[in-house]
């Protein structure tokens, strides 16, 4: 055949290709039948013998293009609901329990079809991960985010305050509004001193503390147990983390008999807690505890969250000593300024006033006038108020410079406060006063200040002519301070609402170490013993 004989066979194949796989079965099959049929007439050219032979031949080649054409139809409908499913499946709105269906018209067809399906379940798997995956790193940026600005919160409303104890409440409002937890506490030693004792600054609680809702812990010391705690973090300057706190019986037992610290009740619910120190540079200005009632509650997430609210608030405590650094210096010189005015103007003239007062009185005494017994007395009351104004002038220019303090004889400083006290009321004074003393600086301040307010008392409310002061020094840690007069008396026991002078005085004994002891009685006057170390005999 020539070539352009076949171009009609070559559209016609082409046509084939591109109908459906039934519709090909088909087409093949008429065109077998039909060669079939033209055969068997070119073979039997008689009408007579080939008529029959080329229906035999005709239905002999339908039926198995039927049969074709069955087959066909079958494959090729799987084939469309596997087409249809797949088109579904690429919606948007597609539900995740649509899968290609298992088609078995063969075996290539159920081959196909589960391979297919195995590739979508596959894709499907892979897409919900990428939505967790995509929702978990969702959670973290909104967790990061709250973070930040919670942080930011807190730099803003710690620039606010410069009083520790707000800045400490502040830091711990803002570590809530982030965190949970059961309490938050931040201890740190008094006054940021480093040989300070260590208390309580501020605390929050999710809820009500044993029963101690309404009373204050701030201010309190810390346990015996905790402290060990606190002193670890200060001299490694390492965060300590217990995720699992266990404790048995007996030792909770143990410890709610022997721990007498109201502040351990902080911790008594706790399962996981963190202690971190607040630290700028080389100093440890405080420990931040958080405790939760769950175990492994601190991860690396919480614990990287706490470290930044510990920085920040270690920070603004810095900043907050120095800017109270900065006024007490201030507040120094000031004194000192006042100090040497008076000095140098009121306490010049109070001087030469008690001169004159003197020379008068002594003149007027020479006198043998008959007013001159008079204005002698008159003269002598103003050189007693003269030297009492400069005696409680010196004492004042003492108080407004305390360095200069720490430098006067403890018995010096008892003879001006005698002397100032004798100008004031017409007491008669014995005054036993040792002149020099082996007492630390602080302590020697502790005991002025409480013969001082023992002083004041005298003068204003005991109502004495005769009063005696004795202070005795056997040692460096072996001291008495006893204060007697006549006056009328009282009940040390009695309740005395808005005096807080005693238990001022007591604090103060308590603080040095010493034992203080009041002996009064109304109509029998009042004696004050300070003992400080081992009692002595005073005689």
């Amino acid at each position: 055949m020539t070539h352009r004989a076949l171009r009609p066979l070559a559209r016609l194949r082409r046509r084939l290709n591109r109908q459906t796989l039934a519709w090909q079965v088909s087409a093949s099959g008429v065109l077998l039948t039909t060669a079939a049929g033209a055969t068997a007439h070119w073979a039997w050219p008689s009408p007579a013998d080939g008529a029959p032979a080329a229906l035999i031949a005709l239905v002999g080649g339908a039926l198995p293009s039927l049969a074709a054409v069955a087959l066909a139809t079958r494959a090729m409908r799987a084939q469309q609901r596997i087409t249809a499913t797949a088109h579904t499946l690429r919606s948007t709105h597609a539900s995740d329990d649509l899968d290609i269906p298992l088609t078995d018209a063969t075996a290539d067809s159920l081959q196909i079809s589960s391979a297919l399906r195995r590739m979508v379940m596959a894709m499907r798997k892979r897409r919900q991960a990428l939505e967790a995956l995509n929702e978990a790193l969702s959670r973290r940026l909104d967790a990061r985010t709250h973070e930040l600005s919670t942080l930011q919160d807190l730099s803003i409303g710690l620039a606010r305050q410069s009083d520790v104890h707000d800045l400490v409440d502040e830091a711990l409002q803002a570590l809530e509004r982030t965190l949970s937890y059961s309490s938050a506490s931040l201890w740190a030693r008094e006054q940021l001193r480093q040989e300070g004792r260590v208390v309580l600054m501020g605390y929050r609680t999710a809820d009500s503390v044993d029963g101690d809702a309404g009373d204050d812990l701030t201010g309190m010391r810390l346990s015996r147990g905790n402290l060990g705690h606190y002193e670890r973090v200060e001299r490694e300057r390492q965060p300590v983390i217990d995720n699992n706190v266990q404790q048995s019986f007996w030792s909770w037992l143990l410890g709610r008999v022997t721990d007498d610290a109201r502040t351990s009740a902080l911790y008594r619910r706790s399962r996981s807690w963190m202690a971190l120190p607040l630290q700028f540079h080389d100093s440890v200005l405080g420990v931040m505890r958080v405790d939760h009632d769950e175990t492994d509650f601190f991860d690396e997430e919480r614990i990287r969250l706490l470290t930044a609210v510990g920085s920040q608030t270690a920070l603004a405590m810095r900043h907050a000593q120095l800017a109270e650094q900065s006024r007490e210096v201030a507040v120094m010189a000031e004194r000192n300024r006042i100090a040497r005015d008076l000095h140098d103007a009121v306490s010049q003239t109070l001087f030469a006033a008690n001169m004159m007062a003197g020379t008068l009185a002594k003149t007027l005494h020479t006198s043998d006038a008959p007013q001159a017994r008079a204005q002698a007395t008159q003269a002598q009351t103003l050189e007693r108020l003269t030297q009492g104004a400069l005696a409680e002038m010196r004492l004042l220019m003492l108080e407004l410079r305390p360095d200069a303090m720490q430098g006067v004889a403890l018995g010096e400083l008892l003879r001006q406060a005698v002397d100032v006290l004798v100008s004031r009321d017409a007491i008669r004074v014995t005054a036993q006063i040792a002149s020099s003393d082996l007492l630390s600086d602080a302590t020697r301040m502790q005991v002025y200040r409480l013969a001082q307010e023992a002083l004041s008392n005298v003068a204003r409310h005991s109502g004495a002519t005769d009063l005696v002061v004795r202070w005795l020094v056997r040692s460096e840690h072996q001291a008495l301070l006893c204060v007697h007069d006549n006056g009328h008396g009282f009940d040390p026991e009695a309740p005395k609402p808005g005096h807080f002078g005693l238990e001022n005085m007591r604090s103060r004994a308590r603080d040095m170490g010493a034992q203080l002891t009041l002996d009064s009685a109304p109509g029998r006057g009042t004696e004050l013993r300070l003992q400080i170390g081992e009692p002595f005999d005073a005689d």
